[in-house]
């Protein structure tokens, strides 16, 4: 697969969390329906936010480096799916649930489903990765990634002290 097409995902991502950074945190403090976890501070926020971009870029570079190590490809296809389920949910559904926009919605419709799309589309098409593997490497990469965001939540807390 060509580079440009994979580093592609990184500006849509860098772009998405761009825009969570500015108002997410702000939303999410404001009473709703929908509490994914508990309140956090702009700082533990931006820490887990940087976490979860500095961990994709990661994923990217060796991918691009290394794309005949398997566990590469499976975490950057991974990656580039779980970000479309993570327009669905938690922005999407948050969005029409507490009849408020929920930041990332805009920028995952316009940036992230278009461009993760292609980059699936074309990897399929390419024969580099199976559409079994694209399931699983997502299904995997959406759960580690979930689960790291509450320890890099943590993290933020702990580190940023001032």
């Amino acid at each position: 697969m060509n580079s440009s097409i994979i580093i592609l995902f990184l500006f849509a991502f860098t772009i998405h969390n761009l825009e969570e950074a500015v108002w997410l945190t702000r939303q999410s403090s404001a009473a709703g329906k929908v509490k994914m976890h508990k309140a956090v501070t702009q700082d533990q926020f931006l820490f887990g936010l940087f976490w979860v971009t500095g961990f994709a870029y990661l994923i990217t570079a060796l991918y691009i480096i290394y794309p005949d190590v398997a566990l590469f490809k499976y975490a950057y296809f991974g990656y580039v799916g779980g970000m479309i389920f993570n327009i669905i949910f938690p922005h999407l559904i948050s969005t029409i649930i507490e009849r408020c926009y929920s930041p990332g919605l805009f920028t995952g419709l316009l940036v992230i489903v278009p461009i993760d799309s292609l980059i699936m589309k074309t990897g399929l098409a390419a024969n580099v990765i199976s559409a079994s593997e694209l399931i699983i490497s997502t299904i995997i990469a959406g759960v580690v990634i979930m689960a790291s965001i509450p320890l890099s939540f943590k993290a933020g807390k702990k580190l940023i002290t001032y």
